[in-house]
Formats: C-alpha cells, structure tokens, sequence
C-alpha cells in the first residue's frame, strides 16, 4: 500500500490527531501564559506585600522612636518636677523648723532679761514705797513686751508668705491642710499676746492659778500646730512619691 493512499484511508484519524496534539500545543500555551500571569501578578503582589511590610516595619521603628522620646521627656518631667517640689518643700519645713525652735528660744532668751528686769527695778522702787519707778517698771516693761510680741509677728508673717507660695505647686489636699496651719498660728498669736498682756496684771496680783492656765492654752496650740505640721508632711511624701 502506498503512502498516500494510507494517508488517504487514515485522514480522518490523522486529521484528528493532528487536531489532538494541537489542541493540547495550544491548552499547553494558554496554560503557559496563563501560569506566567499568575506568577508575574504572584510577584508583584509579593513585592506588594513587601513593601507594605517594610513600610509597616518603619512607621514601627518611628513610632517607637517617638514612644521612646516621649517616656525619657516624661521621666525628665518628673524628675524635675519632684526635684522642684521637694526642693520647696525642704526649704518650707526648714522654715517652719526655725520658726518654731528659733522662735521659742529667741522668745526664751529675750523674755527672760525683760521678766528679771522688771523685778528687780519693781522691787526696788516697792521697797522704798516709790511709785513713780514702780510705773515705770511697769511701763517699761508693756513696752519691751510688745516689741517682743511684734517681732514674733513678723515671722509669723514671713511663714504665712512662705505659705502662699507652696499653694502654687501643692495639692489641694495639702492647701486645706495649709489653711488649717494659718488659723492654728493665728490662734497660738492670739493665744500669747493674750497670755502676755494678762502677764503683768497676774504676776501683779500673784494669780498663779491663772498663769498656769494661760500657760497650759500655749502649750495647746503648740501641740496642735505640730499635728497639723505631721500631717502636712505625710501628704507632702505622699505627693511626691506619685509624681
């Protein structure tokens, strides 16, 4: 048999073959393409990805950054912050500290030599029944008292001054308990220029009961300032610790 007439008698066989294997060449190139597709959009989408991940990493690193300078410019502030109250607050009770000790002892040092005085020059004039010196021992007296007074006042203004100012940077917790500490100093202010101007009249007419009782009120108002001043300085440790 001759080729072309195998040919002939196979055409449709061969015709279907060839469109078998051409049909596959071809799902074979679209299958290609479309692979290639995939892995090119596989690609850039990878790309894409990356790229939002390294973006992601850096807006990271710079907001961490950021945390970063914020908390050391916060633990800076409170650094200061407490520094700068402490500060004040040393410098306040430091005050307060001299106010009380310095006060009493100057007052000590000062009455004394006055109460001595007095004594002696009112003694002396009532032992030989001379009046116009007994006055005199008398004024004399009042007036260096209320020197005395006065300049004990003017510390105590110095306090309140100092007082005012630690308002500014304290909590109002600690502002009542300033406001507390004022009128416990106005009261012990009271409470001796009272006690002195009562002084004289009692030593005078020997009124030791009374003495006794207007000593006993000084000595009330002293304890009370010192609580007052203990729970000042228990708010104040608090205060500093949560900064």
């Amino acid at each position: 048999m001759k080729v072309q007439e195998l040919i002939t008698e196979n055409y449709q066989i061969i015709l279907y073959g060839f469109l078998f294997i051409f049909g596959l060449f071809i799902l074979a190139i679209r299958s290609y393409f479309t692979e290639k597709g995939k892995l090119k959009a596989q690609i850039s989408e990878n790309k894409k990805l990356i790229e939002q991940a390294e973006s992601i990493k850096s807006k990271f690193s710079r907001e961490l950054e950021e945390l970063k300078k914020e908390h050391q410019l916060d633990i800076s502030k409170r650094k200061y912050q407490y520094e700068s109250k402490k500060e004040q607050y040393l410098n306040f009770f430091r005050l307060l500290d001299e106010f009380s000790n310095e006060n009493n002892v100057k007052t000590q040092e000062k009455f004394l030599p006055i109460l001595e005085e007095f004594n002696r020059n009112y003694l002396n004039a009532t032992s030989k029944s001379n009046k116009k010196n007994e006055t005199n021992a008398i004024t004399v007296f009042s007036k260096k008292i209320q020197k005395l007074m006065f300049d004990a006042n003017q510390d105590l203004i110095r306090i309140k001054q100092e007082t005012n100012t630690i308002r500014l940077i304290a909590s109002n917790e600690i502002i009542k308990k300033l406001d507390l500490l004022t009128l416990a100093y106005d009261k012990s202010m009271e409470v001796s220029n009272k006690t002195m101007n009562e002084l004289l009249p009692l030593m005078l007419s020997n009124n030791q009961e009374k003495m006794k009782t207007n000593q006993r009120e000084v000595e009330i108002s002293g304890l009370v300032i010192n609580k007052i001043k203990d729970e000042i300085i228990e708010l104040m440790r608090k205060e500093l610790n949560e900064i």
